[in-house]
């Protein structure tokens, strides 16, 4: 199957769900949470998890959890970037090519020193603010335009 049809297959799937669309979007919201920490790839179990303990959409949480898998480099570049705003500290990180994947597990999970705070307060920051626009935009969606969007992804 083409990435463009798998893409269409996901989306009628998601505005199929027969559910409110708070639960959808709080779904969404909390699937993506985990994409923001270094997960090792678990990512999307972490937001089935969370999804079944808020008891909200797991299918909206998957999804939630899939997008930011492949965009982890930027997001982690946006918590040093944010981080270093916040604490106003200079780090070594100008561009995204600079984020070092294993230098953030090592500094996160290992020592809370140099980059680990930066990267833990930026990563927080960077979650509350997504979680809540997430949230509010897949909630107008499916509140107003959840019929529109269906047709127009049937044809």
């Amino acid at each position: 199957m083409s990435l463009r049809r798998r893409i269409k297959y996901y989306l009628l799937r998601l505005f199929r769900i027969k559910v409110s669309p708070q639960e959808v979007a709080c779904g969404l919201a909390l699937g993506f949470i985990p994409s923001w920490f270094p997960t090792f790839g678990l990512g999307p179990l972490l937001s089935i998890g969370m999804a079944k303990a808020f008891r909200v959409n797991v299918i909206a949480a998957l999804i939630g959890g899939v997008i930011g898998t492949p965009i982890w480099p930027i997001l982690f570049f946006c918590n040093y970037k944010v981080g270093s705003l916040i604490l106003e500290r200079q780090h070594k990180v100008d561009e995204i090519e600079d984020v070092n994947y294993d230098h953030v597990v090592n500094e996160t999970l290992g020592s809370l020193q140099s980059g680990g705070i930066t990267f833990l307060t930026g990563a927080c920051v960077n979650m509350i603010i997504s979680t809540i626009a997430i949230y509010i935009i897949v909630y107008i969606l499916f509140k107003r335009y959840r019929g529109t969007i269906l047709q127009k992804i049937n044809f």
